[in-house]
């Protein structure tokens, strides 16, 4: 699926698998590949969620983008919500859905869909 995108004064094309059930109209989406569920807003990967139930986020950047990681956990958050994602990313942890364990963010594997590594701001 392919968006067109108003950034300010430039269009771009953002790409994704399907929308968010609880943001259909929003300028974000859903990439799954190799089990992994990423949110992309915009252009931007933000979170992961991996087959293992790993949460991992990149950033908030906008009032927006945090509108899009809310609708992201209510999806697949397993019962929690944006602030366990702004967690993570204030201190550079992964949090497991399913165990609530929490790791250092380097001791996990990330995987970006296109390049093989998950970008950190």
């Amino acid at each position: 699926m392919i968006k067109q995108i108003v950034d300010g004064y430039f269009m771009t094309s953002a790409y994704y698998d399907k929308p968010l059930k609880f943001c259909p109209y929003g300028s974000c989406g859903l990439i799954e590949y190799k089990g992994n569920k990423y949110l992309k807003s915009y252009s931007t990967l933000i979170c992961k969620i991996d087959q293992n139930g790993w949460l991992q986020c990149s950033g908030l950047y906008s009032r927006t983008t945090i509108k899009h990681i809310g609708a992201f956990m209510k999806e697949f958050g397993e019962g929690q919500g944006y602030y366990t994602a702004k967690e993570c990313y204030q201190t550079r942890t992964a949090f497991n859905l399913f165990t609530g364990e929490i790791k250092p963010l380097d001791d996990i594997k990330t995987l970006d869909p296109l390049t093989d590594n998950f970008k950190q701001i």
